[in-house]
C-alpha cells in the first residue's frame, strides 16, 4: 500500500526532481498534519498532531503494527473538555528510561508516560511567570539525569528564548529571550518551493541536547544559524542573563533554515532543512575549527520536514506541509495529502 501510494513532491526549489532512494517510507498519514516524532528503545513510534486545523482528531498518536495510526494512550484522553487529557501535544520526548515525554502547548502542561504501563505518572503545568505575555511552547528536550525528578528546556516561538522548568518543583524560568540567536533574523525570509513567505515568521524553534547533557543546541524559526550554549549556564539561577549570553556560540550557518533539530549519540546534529527539502548534519569541533556541514538526503518528497528523531541508524523525519497552508497563499490551501513518516540510514549517509 505505501509503495504504491503517489506522494506529493516538491513544485519548486533545490529538490526538485531529486529523488534519493535509501529515503524510506515508514508511514502516510491522511488526517492532521503531523509535527513531533519519538521512538521508544523497543522501537515503539510516536507522533504528535498540534491542533493547527480542523482535521486534527486526537494530539498525539502511536504507530502500531496491526491498527496503524492510533490514539494514545487512548480516544478518551483527546476529548475536549478532559482536564487530565490533552489539548494540542507538539514536542515529544523518549528519555533514557523509556518515559515518553509530552509538551501540550494547548493547554500549556508538560506530562510524563510510564511506557511499560501506558499511564501518565506526573503532569507540571507550566507556570505562569513564564507564559506571560504571550508564549508558543514548540520543542522540548528533558535531562532526567538532572536535578531530584528531571530539568526540561522547552523552546518558546512566539514569546522567544529557552524556558528551563525544575520538573520537581514546577519552577521554571526564562532565558535568552531578547537575544538575537533565539529570535527571527530581520533579513531572512524563508523560501520553500520556489515561493517566498515574508509572513511566515518565528523565534526559538528546533532544540536538542548533547548526549552528556552539557550542551543545548537551538535554532530559530526564521534563522538559517544554529547555536549551542551550555545547560549549566541555563540552569543556574545565579548565572546573569549577560553570562547566559557570553557562553552562547554559533556552531553553524546553513543555506537553509530548519524547524526540529536532533543529536545522535555521537553528539551530532541534524537540521530538518525545509528551504532545500533536505536534512543536514552539523559535526561540532572543540578545537574552535569550523564544524562539518554536511546534507545527508535531499529528496522532493520530504516537503517541510519539521522533526527528526535518531533511533536504531536511522533518523526519522516527519513532513506536514507546512508551507502550504491557506492563510500563506490567500486562503488556498495548496496542502494535498498524504503526510508523510520517513526514515534514512546516517551510518550509510553519503
Amino acid at each position: 500500500m505505501i509503495d504504491q501510494t503517489r506522494l506529493p513532491t516538491a513544485d519548486g526549489g533545490p529538490a526538485l526532481g531529486k529523488r534519493d532512494a535509501k529515503l524510506e517510507t515508514v508511514a502516510l498519514i491522511w488526517g492532521g498534519m503531523p509535527a513531533g516524532v519519538a521512538v521508544s528503545r523497543e522501537g515503539r513510534i510516536f507522533l504528535s498532531f498540534p491542533k493547527w486545523t480542523p482535521q486534527v482528531q486526537y494530539s498525539l498518536g502511536e504507530l502500531t503494527k496491526d491498527r496503524g495510526l492510533v490514539a494514545f494512550p487512548d480516544e478518551r484522553s483527546h476529548r475536549r473538555g478532559d482536564a487530565d487529557g490533552f489539548d494540542s501535544v507538539q514536542g515529544i520526548f523518549i528519555d533514557d528510561g523509556d518515559r515518553l515525554w509530552l509538551l501540550d502547548a494547548g493547554a500549556g502542561k508538560l506530562s510524563v508516560v510510564d511506557l511499560s504501563t501506558n499511564r501518565v505518572t506526573k503532569t507540571v503545568p507550566v507556570p505562569q511567570n513564564v507564559m506571560k505575555p504571550a508564549a508558543y511552547f514548540n520543542d522540548l528536550r528533558v535531562d532526567p539525569r538532572r536535578g531530584v525528578e528531571g530539568t526540561a528546556y522547552i523552546s518558546d516561538s512566539l514569546g522567544g528564548g529557552i524556558i528551563v522548568l525544575d520538573v520537581a518543583t514546577g519552577e521554571a524560568w526564562r532565558r535568552l529571550k531578547d537575544h538575537p540567536s533565539a529570535r527571527a533574523a530581520d533579513d531572512v525570509v524563508a523560501e520553500v518551493e520556489g515561493v517566498k513567505l515574508p509572513t511566515f515568521r518565528g523565534n526559538t524553534d528546533g532544540i536538542a541536547l548533547s548526549p552528556d547533557g552539557k550542551t543545548l543546541y537551538y535554532c530559530a524559526f526564521t534563522r538559517r544559524d544554529v547555536y549551542s550554549v551550555p545547560t549549566d549556564a541555563l540552569v543556574d539561577r545565579g548565572t546573569s542573563e549577560e553570562q547566559v549570553a557570553a557562553a552562547v556560540k554559533l556552531i553553524a550557518t546553513k543555506p537553509s533554515a530548519c524547524d526540529g533539530i536532533g543529536c545522535d549519540a555521537q553528539g551530532r546534529v541534524y537540521t530538518t532543512d525545509h528551504e532545500d527539502n533536505a536534512i543536514r548534519r552539523i559535526t561540532p569541533t572543540t578545537d574552535g575549527a569550523d564544524a562539518r556541514v554536511e546534507v545527508i538526503v535531499q529528496d522532493e518528497r520530504l516537503l517541510w520536514p519539521d522533526a527528526v528523531w535518531l533511533h536504531g541508524g536511522y533518523v526519522y523525519i516527519t513532513t506536514n506541509q507546512l508551507n502550504r497552508l491557506p492563510h500563506l497563499h490567500g486562503g488556498k490551501d495548496l496542502r494535498q495529502p498524504p503526510y508523510a513518516l520517513f526514515r534514512y540510514p546516517i551510518d550509510r549517509a553519503k
